[in-house]
């Protein structure tokens, strides 16, 4: 019997819609389906982009095919996968949305959805409703966000979380430091289609609630420069402070982009430390101007633009005569090159230029970058020297090359030149005589041939530069073969005496440039040259003339065929394989050999591993010292005291030396000998040189020998294999080592 209560219509209950495997189905389809649903969009990659949740033309609303995840900025929808971006698209509800697309494409087994039952109307469905554009957006309150810089000590680290790129997307971040304090950061995204998206990182605070964070937000003009040293000119002036009143300067080299930057900020380092500042700016050449150029105020400046090579754009009756992208990339290939001076990375340079001359007390030089598409369009000074494979030294003479602002300084044969200095003729005569032995009389002089170019004769005046004080060192016989660099020293030197009076071979002094400067001045009557290229021009030609003293002694040597080095240690400290033990032989025969053999491959190979010490063991007047010395030379031999293990004073105290001598080891504490032994294991030393900007890496090139009266310097025990104690037990034989030194070294 029938139950009155129960109702037989009643339905079972539906079983729940399978969301996710419904989206990983429409998202196996995605490259079909998101085009269908938005016509009118574009495929970048992975990355579809149309103009809304209606398709049509535009970036607004992006699809990630991968996953599905989608955006409109436009209405500040978003979604995580298709199902809710077809619905978004047909104003349907999530539930209605995924029976509706199972059903369009046949998932309705994938869905769990029941398929629409047959003849349930015999009408096909009606079409789908056009969505209406989005109404406009209701403005937003704004926060109006503005930059804070320097950034407060108070902020947390950066995340660099961005809403559409992952940290895997970050190929360079260029960190904003300057002088200790953060300023921000400069990123680049590897986008999809293979491109770059620089975006500036930093803390912002919001003029609406006066909340702060880190923010995807380019910085308030003006923007701060980029050093990727973390050092600015100014701080650098002030730490080379004098007593006197005198700095040290630093050339500023500007270069386009702060990877680059810091590509050639490394080089100049490592060849030029101290000398060279590289900087930039934030967000290219069309975004000098809103840059804070006082950072360079009253600096000697070198321009290095990229090598732009674009051709003149199309015009509008050009473009719409293109039936395609292929064919209006061949027109535009046809249209000839931009005036060099127009090319985008040129122009910017040229601005920047005028402006630091003008309202900045700049120097200004620009350097001789080649002309467009010799070289492949937006060479710079990466590509120079990361796929070029240029050297310092080469940049450096390419330093040299730099020429005067093109409207600004004229250049060397120009009729005129703004700033340039006046010197008077020769009374009676005028300028510009040639002499019988082919010089030119200017102002009752005999200028040589190669140095004429620079004399403005119409305005009586000379073209001083940097380039001009470079070519009179290379050029000038008394003072060409004066300048080098010693690889030992790691200095700037004088090989023979510079041409005046009380001159000193060795090192450059801090007085060298003024009597340069004088030199030029009576020599060939040049008015007053800037200190800043008198010692900039000496260290560019110095640094283009290598040289290593110890190195050129060792390989003018000439064997005389007579081996020694296996018997000279037992025989200068007098004894013979009579006077001791058969073991003792070996041992002073081995540590003879390699300590020898250490000397020369340490000079030969900087930074090879010698990690030992031979220690001579007794009591004092014996001449140990002397023998010491006696092998390494007088000018590269120091016995200096100095404190391992604390500042940089052990690392500073090496350099130029080929072999140090560790007196009295017996006075040092555990720890101190501790100390010499992790200093004995380095193979490079890593300081700050006075007035760097940077810590410098110096291959070790010495050394280390110990002296002492007693044994108990010994007090590891765990082991003392670095030290190779020697006894001495008579006086050293030092005038038969004098005798026979360089034949040993041969």
């Amino acid at each position: 019997m029938t139950d009155p209560n129960t109702n037989n219509n009643q339905r079972d209950p539906l079983p729940p819609i399978k969301f996710s495997a419904l989206a990983d189905a429409l998202l196996a389809r995605a490259d079909t389906l998101v085009p269908a649903w938005l016509p009118g969009g574009v495929q970048r990659g992975h990355e579809y982009a149309c103009g809304s949740l209606s398709g049509g033309m535009g970036t607004s609303c992006s699809v990630n095919l991968t996953n599905g995840r989608w955006g409109d900025f436009a209405t500040d929808e978003k979604g995580n996968d298709l199902v809710s971006l077809y619905a978004a698209i047909n104003g349907l509800t999530m539930g209605k949305a995924a029976l509706q697309v199972a059903r369009e494409e046949g998932l309705e087994d994938v869905a769990g959805v029941q398929p629409a039952r047959a003849g349930s109307s015999s009408e096909p469905p009606a079409p789908k409703p056009v969505r209406p554009e989005p109404p406009p957006k209701p403005p937003k309150a704004d926060e109006g966000w503005q930059t804070v810089v320097p950034v407060p000590d108070m902020a947390p680290a950066a995340t660099f979380k961005h809403q559409f790129r992952t940290h895997a997307d970050i190929q360079h971040t260029a960190t904003y430091r300057i002088d200790g304090a953060l300023y921000g950061y400069v990123v680049r995204f590897g986008t999809s289609d293979g491109g770059k998206e620089t975006l500036p990182y930093t803390w912002c605070t919001s003029a609406r609630d006066g909340a702060s964070r880190w923010h995807w937000k380019q910085w308030d003009e003006p923007r701060p420069l980029y050093f990727p040293g973390g050092v600015s000119p100014m701080e650098v002036a002030y730490r080379s402070l004098q007593p006197n009143g005198d700095v040290h300067k630093v050339t500023v080299v500007l270069v386009e982009g702060e990877k680059k930057a810091g590509i050639l900020q490394t080089l100049l380092d490592a060849t030029a430390p101290g000398v060279y500042l590289v900087a930039s700016w934030a967000g290219g050449c069309k975004a000098w101007k809103k840059a804070d150029w006082s950072w360079l105020n009253g600096c000697t400046v070198l321009l290095w633009p990229d090598c732009d090579g674009k051709r003149e754009p199309l015009i509008k009756k050009e473009r719409e005569a293109c039936l395609d992208d292929a064919a209006r990339d061949i027109a535009q290939a046809m249209k000839p090159l931009q005036p060099t001076a127009k090319q985008p990375g040129m122009a910017a340079m040229l601005g920047i230029g005028a402006l630091l001359r003008e309202s900045h007390a700049c120097t200004v030089q620009l350097l001789p970058i080649p002309e467009p598409l010799t070289v492949p369009d937006g060479w710079d000074c990466a590509d120079a020297i990361t796929t070029d494979g240029w050297t310092g030294e080469q940049v450096l003479a390419f330093f040299g090359r730099a020429q005067p602002l093109p409207g600004v300084e004229a250049a060397p044969s120009a009729a005129t030149a703004a700033g340039a200095k006046k010197i008077d003729g020769p009374a009676g005569t005028g300028d510009g005589g040639i002499d019988d032995d082919g010089f030119t009389l200017i102002g009752n002089r005999r200028i040589p041939d190669w140095l004429v170019p620079y004399y403005d004769k119409a305005n009586k005046r000379w073209l001083t530069s940097r380039k001009m004080v470079i070519l009179i060192l290379e050029r000038d016989p008394d003072l060409a073969p004066v300048l080098a660099y010693n690889e030992l020293s790691n200095n700037v030197q004088s090989r023979v005496l510079w041409p005046w009076p009380h001159s000193k071979v060795g090192d450059v002094t801090d007085a060298v440039d003024l009597l340069l400067g004088k030199y030029l001045t009576d020599t060939y009557g040049l008015p007053s040259i800037a200190r800043a290229a008198l010692t900039e021009a000496i260290q560019t030609v110095a640094h283009t003339r290598r040289f290593h003293p110890v190195r050129e002694q060792l390989q003018a040597l000439v064997w005389d065929g007579k081996s020694r080095i296996d018997k000279w240690l037992m025989h200068v400290l007098g004894e013979t394989p009579d006077t001791l033990t058969k073991p003792m032989v070996e041992y002073l025969q081995i540590v003879g050999r390699c300590w020898l053999l250490g000397m020369v491959n340490r000079v030969m190979e900087p930074g090879c591993k010698f990690d030992y010490c031979p220690v001579l063991e007794g009591v004092g007047g014996l001449r140990k010292s002397t023998m010491v010395e006696i092998l390494a030379g007088s000018q590269y031999y120091s016995d200096t005291p100095f404190e391992v293990g604390r500042g940089k004073e052990a690392q500073e105290q090496v350099q130029g030396l080929w072999v140090y001598e560790i007196a009295e080891l017996t006075h040092f504490s555990k720890a101190e000998v501790g100390a010499i032994k992790a200093f004995i294991s380095s193979k490079v030393d890593r300081y700050r040189v006075a007035y760097g900007t940077t810590v410098g890496t110096f291959p070790r090139q010495c050394l280390l020998v110990g002296t002492t009266n007693e044994n108990t310097y010994l007090r590891d025990r765990t082991g003392n294999r670095r030290m190779w104690p020697i006894p001495v037990r008579h006086v050293i034989n030092t005038e038969w080592l004098i005798k026979y030194r360089d034949q040993l070294l041969a």
